[in-house]
C-alpha cells in the first residue's frame, strides 16, 4: 500500500495562513458574523500593544532609572516579544490589504514605530489602530476556522447520510433469495391384480343333460347348414 504524499513546508504554511490571503473586506465580515471570534480575537491580539506600550513608556524607564539593569533587560526583551507579535499580525494585514510586500513593511514600521516611540496623541492613536488591527485579524482568523471546522463537520454528515441512504437502496434493490420448490411426493404405481381369462368364464352351470343335448343338436346343426 503506497503512503500517502507529504505535504511541502510551503503548502502547509499555506494551508494555516489562510487570513494572510484574505482580503480585509472578507475579513472584516467574517468578523461580524462570529462575533464571538472577533472578541477572542481582540483580548488576545489587542491586549499585546497596550502591553508592549506599557512597559516601554512607564515601566522600563523607570527600571533603568532606578539601577535594575537586570530587571530592565526582562522588560526589554518582553516589549520586543509584544512588539514582534503585533508587528506579524500588522505585516500580514498590510499584505492583505495594500498587496505590496514593501508596504507591508513601511506600515509595520510607521504604526509599531509610533506607538514605542512617541508620546502623547499619537502614541495614543497608533495604539488604537494596533488595537483595531489585531483585533480584525485574529478575530477573522479564528472565525475563519471555526467556519472551515463546520464545514468539515457539515460534510462529514452528508457523507454519512448518503453512505446510510446508498446501503438502504442497496439492501432494498438485492434480489430475494430462491426457494427450493418442493415437489409433490409422487405415489408408487398401484400395481393390478393380474386377471386369469379363465377367471372372466363363467363356472359352467351343472350338468342338465337335457339341456346341454339341445345345445349340442343346435350346433351341429349350423355347422351342417
Amino acid at each position: 500500500m503506497s503512503k500517502p504524499a507529504k505535504k511541502s513546508r510551503r503548502t502547509c504554511r499555506a494551508d494555516s495562513d489562510k487570513s494572510a490571503t484574505t482580503d480585509v473586506v472578507t475579513q472584516l465580515e467574517c468578523a461580524i458574523r462570529r462575533p464571538q471570534a472577533t472578541l477572542i480575537g481582540a483580548l488576545v491580539g489587542g491586549i499585546v500593544p497596550w502591553f508592549a506600550r506599557t512597559l516601554a513608556h512607564d515601566q522600563l524607564p523607570a527600571a533603568f532609572s532606578a539601577g535594575h539593569t537586570a530587571l530592565a533587560a526582562v522588560m526589554l526583551a518582553v516589549v520586543l516579544g509584544c512588539a514582534l507579535f503585533s508587528a506579524i499580525t500588522v505585516y500580514k494585514f498590510g499584505r492583505a490589504t495594500f498587496n505590496d510586500t514593501r508596504k507591508a513593511f513601511g506600515f509595520v514600521a510607521a504604526i509599531e514605530g509610533v506607538m514605542l516611540v512617541s508620546t502623547g496623541a499619537t502614541s495614543n492613536v497608533a495604539l488604537f489602530v494596533l488595537i483595531l488591527i489585531n483585533a480584525l485579524a485574529n478575530g477573522s482568523a479564528i472565525a475563519l476556522a471555526r467556519e472551515a471546522t463546520c464545514k468539515r463537520r457539515e460534510a462529514a454528515a452528508r457523507a454519512s447520510v448518503t453512505r446510510s441512504r446508498a446501503r438502504a437502496q442497496a439492501t432494498t434493490e438485492a434480489p430475494a433469495t430462491a426457494v427450493p420448490r418442493v415437489s409433490a411426493p409422487v405415489s408408487a404405481p398401484v400395481k393390478r391384480a393380474k386377471v386369469s381369462s379363465r377367471a372372466l368364464v363363467k363356472s359352467p352351470s351343472p350338468w342338465n343333460p337335457a339341456v346341454n343335448d339341445v345345445i349340442d343338436a343346435e350346433i351341429v346343426a349350423e355347422y351342417q347348414a
